[in-house]
């Protein structure tokens, strides 16, 4: 309740961010209401179209499909910079079976992108390979383990060496191991 009133006040004073955090919040509710109300199985698809009034309408610049271990799969409305998190939390958040560990939550989703989020002892693939010879530091960040700091190492490595030879050129990047190499490998192509 406290962050509540806090984000409240936030909004109040101007703050966009904050808006946009109780924007998810009320399309989280009224998604819950709305199921609940309707009595609809979590096994069907939801889409949330967040379009009901005139503040909520002008935030929405796209959508995004999550799939796997999430209480209600679906395809959301999206925000220009929104948060891996704020989508699993409009999908009705992890079912008791996922592995939170195989996506970045703190990661900016882009419109049209699927995202899977695995069970445990499942590996996470999303719907297309990543050309890590063409790839953006924001699209070599979707890949499992890799961050915003690790994704730009990568694209400087590219810039510094020219183009990736080989999928195994990319133990050559500081700060990929053999553990996140043999997580990433089977996600990327030249």
């Amino acid at each position: 309740m406290e962050w509540l009133k806090t984000q409240l006040a936030l909004a109040k004073s101007g703050e966009r961010s904050a808006r946009k955090k109780l924007i998810v919040t009320a399309v989280l509710l009224v998604t819950v209401l709305v199921l609940i109300f309707t009595g609809q199985s979590s096994s069907e698809p939801v889409v949330v179209a967040a379009k009901t009034s005139k503040d909520v309408a002008s935030v929405g610049s796209g959508y995004i499909h999550i799939s796997g271990a999430v209480v209600h799969p679906g395809v959301y409305a999206i925000d220009s910079g929104a948060r891996l998190f704020e989508i699993i939390a409009l999908a009705g958040g992890f079912t008791k079976s996922a592995d939170q560990s195989s996506v970045n939550l703190a990661r900016v989703v882009v419109d049209g992108e699927q995202v899977l989020i695995a069970s445990d002892g499942e590996q996470a693939v999303s719907d297309s390979l990543i050309h890590i010879n063409r790839a953006t530091a924001a699209e070599l960040d979707v890949l499992p383990g890799i961050g915003p700091t690790l994704s730009q190492r990568i694209v400087d490595w590219r810039e510094a060496n020219g183009s990736f030879k080989s999928i195994e050129d990319l133990r050559s990047v500081a700060g990929i191991g053999d553990r996140l190499f043999a997580g990433i490998r089977n996600l990327v192509v030249l």
